[in-house]
């Protein structure tokens, strides 16, 4: 997080001040692959929600991309840096010239301003494959280096599919000391693997994965990631993974925004909006910090985690079960859920030391020990913390009702393009 904020902080209370967070001033019902699945995940008699009583907006803010947070010692677009190189949409056009950049600054502020244009497909997104972005070191910098596409986000776009992910997806693989800000991945898959001081920032992407099997992986910020459509795919929408005895340790998502993937009726697979797991080794995935952001239930779980503990929860909501449906129909064909796995873990290895402060988590927890916990609100069956206690409104306690889309509009704005250009404008 920046520590002088100056005008994004009064853009954003501009923002709050609309109609549609005026709803209310008193606090809202909160802020807020390699896994078993779920037998209770089956196809209701009636998959029909119906609409929850209406809500209070959060009182502090709503969740998602705000155009408030911006990722720690990156310079923004409009400072004076020391370098200025403009590119074409070209991955190797990039590199090389992030490289010529650090040796001429060492220390100095570097702009990478990349005209508009499409990237070519990418190498793959898939945990072997070579990166877009490669063996880049510019780690220890005073100022990370900022790539940013020269005339505002949604002017440079990716290429390719989801569907075509493994083969044609963007990797950043064994990177540092680098920035990348305002770009339009909404269609195509991003991985970030064995990278250390790397941000992704400002940006819409279809799939995004944190991967660490040949170094551990570190200091990684998401910020104001934004994955605003829902997918129908057999897949999970975020994954950080882990192998070969490497771990994934602190991961700050601030202000993201994470749509559900539906599964086709009666598919096998297991499909969550957020999974974190191990393949193999002994590392672990430790300090994740969720704040300012939402997530929406998949076929499977919101967030699914085993090896991993510290998390964080911090004024972001997790809605599961079908209370998500109202802003994300589920399709004919797909399955229903009739389950409401929210925060979930395995029972012989839960996630240990989390945190929960003014958030809001509709659906079941199952496999989370928590440290501590204040004002949270959950819809029903808290665990225990160690210190402090949850607050439950039994109001949401149905799995089967869609929340209505007053509280959607109010705390969790919908990040289509128009709102997107207007809460990014800096760029």
């Amino acid at each position: 997080m920046k520590s002088e904020w100056g005008r994004r902080d009064v853009f954003r209370a501009a923002m709050l001040a609309v109609p549609a967070f005026a709803v209310a001033q008193t606090m809202m019902p909160g802020r807020a692959s390699a896994t078993t699945i779920d037998p209770s995940c089956e196809v209701p008699a009636d998959p029909v929600p119906t609409p929850a009583p209406e809500a209070p907006a959060s009182a502090t803010g709503a969740y998602g991309p705000a155009g408030s947070h911006w990722p720690a010692r990156t310079p923004e677009p409009g400072d004076a840096f020391d370098l200025v190189v403009e590119v074409e949409p070209n991955w190797w056009t990039i590199q090389n010239a992030i490289a010529d950049a650090i040796q001429q600054q060492p220390q100095g502020k570097i702009k990478i301003a990349v005209k508009p244009g499409v990237f070519d497909y990418g190498y793959g997104a898939g945990s072997t494959d070579y990166g877009v972005l490669h063996g880049i070191n510019a780690g220890g910098r005073t100022w990370r280096v900022l790539v940013v596409p020269r005339d505002g986000w949604g002017t440079v776009t990716a290429s390719g599919t989801i569907a075509q992910a493994s083969s044609r997806g963007y990797a950043f693989v064994s990177v540092s000391g680098i920035s990348v800000v305002g770009f339009d991945f909404s269609g195509q898959a991003v991985l970030v693997r064995d990278a250390q001081d790397f941000a992704l920032a400002w940006s819409t992407v279809g799939q995004l994965n944190i991967t660490a099997n040949n170094a551990n992986t570190s200091g990684v910020e998401f910020v104001e990631c934004v994955l605003p459509n829902q997918v129908d795919d057999d897949t999970d929408r975020m994954a950080f993974r882990i192998a070969n005895n490497y771990s994934i340790d602190g991961v700050s998502l601030l202000g993201c925004y994470v749509a559900p993937a539906y599964k086709a009726a009666g598919s096998s697979s297991h499909c969550d909006t957020f999974q974190a797991s191990r393949s193999s080794g002994s590392g672990g995935i430790r300090n994740l910090r969720f704040e300012d952001s939402v997530f929406f239930q998949s076929s499977s779980q919101v967030l699914m985690m085993e090896r991993t503990s510290g998390v964080s929860l911090a004024h972001s909501a997790f809605i599961g079960g079908l209370r998500g449906t109202g802003r994300y129909p589920i399709g004919a064909g797909r399955h229903v859920m009739t389950a409401q796995n929210t925060l979930w873990g395995k029972t012989t290895d839960p996630v240990t030391n989390a945190t929960a402060s003014d958030s809001f988590i509709a659906g079941s927890i199952r496999g989370w020990n928590f440290a501590s916990a204040s004002n949270t609100v959950v819809s029903h069956n808290p665990p225990t913390p160690a210190s402090g206690e949850f607050t439950v409104d039994d109001a949401y306690a149905a799995a089967d009702q869609a929340l209505p889309q007053s509280w959607y509009d109010a705390n969790c704005p919908m990040p289509d393009a128009a709102r997107l250009a207007t809460i990014w404008a800096a760029l």
